[in-house]
């Protein structure tokens, strides 16, 4: 009995024990208090503001171009003989390029020389029977005298009835003759001079068909027109070629010039600089040679969707000329401008907004991006800005979650 009676009470009094104890247990428990964590400053490095005179420059990103780039075609349908130039070479005005198979031309030329000496002689014909026209005129009108005062006296004679009627009738038939030689011959003469025009017309088209075959001739040399390098060169000797067909491309290296995109940003500087000094000058390096150049025209013209205006540069001296399409980095001074600062590229966030850091936090402050400047071989860039003056002290360091209010801890000694 008394093992079955405390197999019954004794898990009541385990459960009634633990519920005394938990009683007892938040009975002694005090209030609990909240721990407020405390505002985390991030280290971060800056640099103190300090205005000055300073020069700007912009880099830009150009492309070797030229305006002066030709295409020499074949202005006649010809088989290539000879061919004297490959891509990349240099060539001089005048020298052959390609020569096309002249015999065909060289027989039309023959036969446009035969055309004309033709026209010549029939021009001269008509000369020379002009001076035979008006000789022969001046016999016939003395026989038309001659007849006509023997029919005067043949009417006296007749009149008289000493000769028949007869003899009268031939008589008046020879004046007649006579008078209708006088009268072809004298339009003979009078058509002389259109003869003569019809002649110098077809003379004058004779001529211009010399003319072009003596043209196709000459161009079946095909010859440089300045001095240059060949870009291309689409023919092959045994090739037949086709009015307009490409025989040789090139470029006058003399005229060679770069082409950059000034952005939106540096646009009025760009054009304020020019207004004073009437040029920009520009520096570059390629394959270790320091370049000059100086801006030759803006323009006139702004694609949709670019974000800048097209500039070229012209190269200030002879001496060296890139091969066209080459890419070139150019540093484009621009006008000295008062009261700028310099600033690391990293304090910038987005396009133009540094933080100011005053009294332990961060403030958002816009600029104004004048261009670039080298410092101790360190690119920095030039900036003005009526929000910050000498002694400020601006952000350096990227975080990701800067802001307005932000706390900082500057880390180093600006």
């Amino acid at each position: 009995m008394i093992k079955r009676l405390l197999r019954l009470t004794l898990p009541v009094a385990i459960i009634a024990l633990a519920i005394i104890g938990f009683k007892l247990l938040k009975i002694d428990q005090g209030e609990a208090t909240p721990e407020i964590p405390a505002e985390r400053q991030w280290l971060v490095e800056a640099v103190k503001i300090q205005t000055r005179p300073l020069t700007p420059a912009v880099k830009l990103f150009g492309k070797v171009v030229t305006p002066s780039s030709s295409v020499l075609g074949s202005v006649i349908d010809a088989e290539i003989v000879e061919v004297n130039v490959l891509p990349g070479q240099s060539v001089s005005k005048g020298d052959v390029l390609v020569r096309l198979d002249s015999d065909v031309i060289d027989t039309q030329m023959r036969s446009s020389q035969a055309d004309v000496a033709r026209i010549f002689a029939s021009i001269e014909r008509e000369n020379q029977r002009l001076l035979t026209d008006r000789e022969i005129m001046v016999h016939e009108q003395r026989l038309l005298e001659l007849s006509e005062n023997s029919l005067q006296r043949y009417e006296t004679l007749k009149s008289r009835n000493v000769i028949s009627q007869a003899e009268f009738d031939s008589l008046e038939r020879s004046v007649q003759q006579a008078q209708l030689a006088v009268t072809a011959r004298q339009a003979a003469i009078r058509e002389f001079a259109v003869r003569v025009a019809v002649l110098e017309a077809d003379l004058e088209r004779a001529r211009a068909a010399h003319d072009k075959v003596r043209l196709d001739l000459e161009n079946s040399i095909v010859t440089a027109p300045f001095d240059g390098r060949v870009t291309a060169v689409p023919g092959a000797v045994g090739s037949r070629v086709r009015n307009g067909s490409p025989l040789v491309e090139m470029y006058d290296k003399t005229r060679t010039e770069v082409l950059a995109l000034i952005p939106n940003r540096y646009i009025e500087q760009v054009r304020n600089t020019v207004d004073i000094h009437n040029t920009l000058s520009a520096s570059a390096q390629l394959d270790g040679t320091a370049l000059a150049l100086m801006l030759d025209r803006l323009s006139t013209t702004v694609d949709s969707g670019r974000g800048g205006i097209d500039a070229y540069f012209r190269f200030a001296s002879d001496e060296y000329f890139p091969e066209l399409g080459r890419a070139i980095d150019l540093n484009l001074s621009l006008s000295p401008v008062e009261n700028a600062f310099s600033l690391p590229y990293q304090s910038v966030y987005g396009s133009n907004h540094v933080f100011k850091i005053q009294s332990g936090q961060l403030k958002r402050v816009r600029i104004e991006r004048l261009g670039q400047i080298v410092q101790e071989s360190d690119v920095r860039i030039v900036a003005a800005s009526d929000q910050l003056v000498d002694g400020d002290l601006v952000l350096t360091t990227q975080l990701s979650n800067a802001s307005d209010g932000l706390d900082v801890k500057i880390a180093n000694n600006p």
